[in-house]
């Protein structure tokens, strides 16, 4: 058979394929990852007796804001109150032993994930955390403390996803496929929230099993189901899927034979002083840390912005509050499938596309942030529009934009490159609840600073990208070269290459 007999992309099925249900059953355990890491912020909303902690400052008369006086709220709902008097500060302490965990693991679960397969690293990982979030219930009962290690040790477990998603695509995503399957099989995160944020609120009012502890229940059985299931049906690499069909293997071994030359365990080597002296990896690193700033401020600030400044009540809270993550899904699929289509029809670069995404993922959220600093309970709804559509535009960043670079630049290491920028790009979620505590927990007119600051962060991390970003794979990261006399008669594909 001739080079010219190999049947071109278009003639492999995509909807119907192997590597479509990859990033499907990868998309719900994403939903499980996503379900379980903010489920500890809708559960202390009920786990805690808030009269408790209070009573102390009953007898002082707390000063109106301008936003109590303009809106005053209509309480007509009893607030739910938990068993537990954790003041603000132990909450936070809890809160933060997520982070504290999921930091340790980032960067060996990118390197582990890109030696040995992601097959039972992000199976196992998923059945750990889904075991511990059952047991947080349990713990609460016993000390603030134990469920403060629980966290950690989901934190622990969930490090590694993101890399591992990272190394997954590498070897199922072809380039030009790479928007569409990542986009989606992300895209997970964002329904996650949606789902969690919207049931877990209900499952604390209902009476059974205390209504609280379901939320932990519900999202760690979900993580054993899906780690047990993934175990079972993922493959390291199409050569090993039994279901594949030989012109979709063939068709993804070739798309992606930049991985070939270091499949090899046993010789698998990271090239770490390149990776860390990249420019273009500090690129990914910088504008990662920098669009995670508004995605972490607003994924846990949300709420508290829609209470304290415009007013919403917790029912029209946790509604509103999922709407952005709902369009963000809908922005990623659609972005994702937008830049696949623009580098398909070499209307852009790699890299062209990847700026451009970034752009639009960057830029018009900073707009809308900067018009958020101007809005008033008096015109909240006009507030939740420009919420809605910055949020929804960062989903540009995950279906077009730098989270596909790792696997642009360095297929063979994305897992490692990925973990190394998520690394960074966690530090915003510890950093940033305590910026706007600081800055909001006296005056709530200081949201605005809030805003600014996010901003200005958005497009530093735009700017750098745009000059010193790339899509291209980066030559450390490129298969190494065959000498003639090594060359075989027949690829990994079983496409037979005819000398001349």
């Amino acid at each position: 058979m001739n080079e010219t007999d190999i049947k071109p992309p278009k003639s492999v099925s995509f909807w119907f394929s192997i590597r479509v249900a990859v990033a499907f059953v990868g998309f719900l355990g994403m939903v499980a990852h996503y379900s379980q890491k903010i489920s500890i912020g809708i559960a202390l909303v009920c786990m805690v007796n808030h009269s408790a902690i209070e009573q102390p400052k009953t007898s002082i008369a707390m000063p109106l804001t301008q936003a109590d006086i303009d809106c005053p709220r209509l309480d007509n709902t009893a607030p739910i109150e938990g068993p537990y008097p954790w003041t603000k500060n132990i909450q936070g302490i809890v809160l933060g032993g997520y982070f504290w965990g999921y930091l340790i693991t980032e960067i060996p679960g990118g390197y582990w994930a890109a030696r040995y397969g992601a097959r039972l690293i992000f199976g196992g990982a998923m059945i750990l955390a889904g075991i511990f979030s059952i047991a947080i219930p349990w713990g609460a009962s016993l000390h603030w403390g134990v469920v403060w290690f629980l966290r950690l040790v989901v934190g622990f477990a969930h490090g590694i996803i993101w890399p591992c998603m990272a190394a997954i695509m590498s070897r199922w995503a072809p380039p030009n496929e790479r928007g569409k399957l990542i986009g989606f099989m992300n895209a997970g995160a964002q329904i996650g929230n949606v789902i969690t944020l919207s049931i877990g609120g209900l499952m604390c009012s209902w009476s059974f099993v205390g209504g609280w502890p379901l939320i932990f229940y519900s999202t760690g059985i979900l993580g054993l189901i899906w780690g047990i299931f993934w175990i079972f049906f993922y493959t390291d690499s199409p050569s090993d899927q039994r279901c594949i069909s030989n012109q979709e293997k063939n068709y993804i071994l070739d798309s992606t034979q930049e991985q070939s030359s270091h499949h090899d365990q046993n010789e698998f080597q990271a090239p770490w002083k390149q990776i860390l002296t990249s420019p273009v990896c500090w690129a990914l690193f910088i504008i990662h840390t920098c669009n995670n700033w508004g995605t972490y401020t607003f994924l846990t600030s949300i709420p508290k912005y829609m209470s304290e400044v415009l007013k919403f009540d917790i029912k029209s809270n946790g509604v509103l509050s999922s709407l952005p993550y709902l369009m963000f899904w809908l922005n990623i699929n659609i972005s994702g499938a937008v830049a696949d289509r623009l580098i398909q029809k070499e209307t852009l670069t790699t890299t062209q596309t990847r700026k451009l995404f970034n752009v639009l993922g960057n830029l018009l959220p900073a707009i809308f942030v900067i018009g958020l600093a101007f809005m008033t309970c008096k015109i909240k709804y006009v507030a939740v529009v420009l919420l809605t559509i910055g949020v929804t535009f960062t989903g540009c960043c995950y279906g077009g934009g730098f989270l596909l670079t790792a696997n642009d630049i360095a297929p063979p290491y994305a897992g490692i490159i990925f973990g190394i920028s998520n690394t960074f790009a966690t530090l915003p979620g510890i950093i940033s609840p305590y910026v706007v505590g600081a800055l909001t927990g006296k005056d709530p007119n200081n949201w605005r600073y809030v805003f600014f600051i996010c901003a200005a962060i958005y497009i530093i991390g735009m700017v750098v990208f745009l000059f010193i970003g790339s899509g291209e794979v980066q030559p450390w990261a490129q298969k190494r070269p065959t000498k003639p006399e090594e060359i075989p008669l027949s690829e990994p594909t079983g496409i037979l290459i005819t000398k001349e």
